[in-house]
């Protein structure tokens, strides 16, 4: 069943182009979080489920613990959208099974499996970084979302400097007996416990 994380864990690398001859790159690592909600683990046919990331374009380095100005940056995330089948042991898309309003941020394409995984970029506003999300359901079934960690980011601003972004599930309860009673187990991975949000459409 582990054959899930290549798809939660798909990283997106929004720019590769290298740094100039003698630049010494910097390397640091950002936390950011999401929220889904209301916090439900079923929500009705025409029901909207919210996404929603915000934090400051300056970041606390965690190696370092210094607060960095990130601002002018292009973050992203790649959004995966999975139906947990009840008869299967395959996941399959769940992005055709809702109409995906994207109220703050921009779908970027270049997604990888389009009918599971939508690559997106952050609206930065008011020196925050903001990405909203609105899903309405169309179809039933139980559903995993995952917001993946941002890697080599580079900063706009500033030449060489890159960061990683872990984004991770801020949640109180993200509904992880779905993904569970699914894996017919509940030895799931860090990873998996910190980025999975799950819910059913009934």
């Amino acid at each position: 069943m582990k054959y899930l994380l290549t798809a939660l864990s798909i990283i997106i690398l929004l720019s590769n182009v290298s740094c100039g001859r003698g630049c010494v790159e910097a390397q640091y690592n950002f936390r950011m979080q999401e929220v889904f909600y209301p916090e439900k683990d079923s929500i009705s046919l025409g029901d909207t489920v919210f996404m929603e990331s915000s934090h400051s374009t300056s970041f606390t380095d965690s190696l370092t613990n210094k607060l960095i100005d990130f601002s002018g940056s292009d973050i992203g995330g790649s959004l995966e959208l999975l139906r947990l089948p009840d008869t299967s042991a395959t996941v399959v898309g769940g992005m055709n099974d809702f109409n995906i309003l994207i109220l703050n941020g921009t779908a970027i394409g270049n997604d990888y499996i389009p009918e599971q995984n939508k690559q997106l970029l952050f609206q930065e506003s008011n020196n925050n970084y903001v990405l909203k999300l609105g899903f309405i359901a169309k179809q039933k079934g139980v559903y995993l979302v995952a917001l993946g960690n941002s890697m080599g980011i580079i900063k706009k601003k500033g030449g060489c400097e890159k960061a990683n972004i872990l984004l991770t599930n801020a949640n109180t309860d993200n509904h992880l007996f779905f993904y569970e009673n699914w894996l017919h187990s509940n030895l799931i991975s860090e990873y998996e416990k910190t980025h999975i949000y799950c819910f059913k459409v009934k």
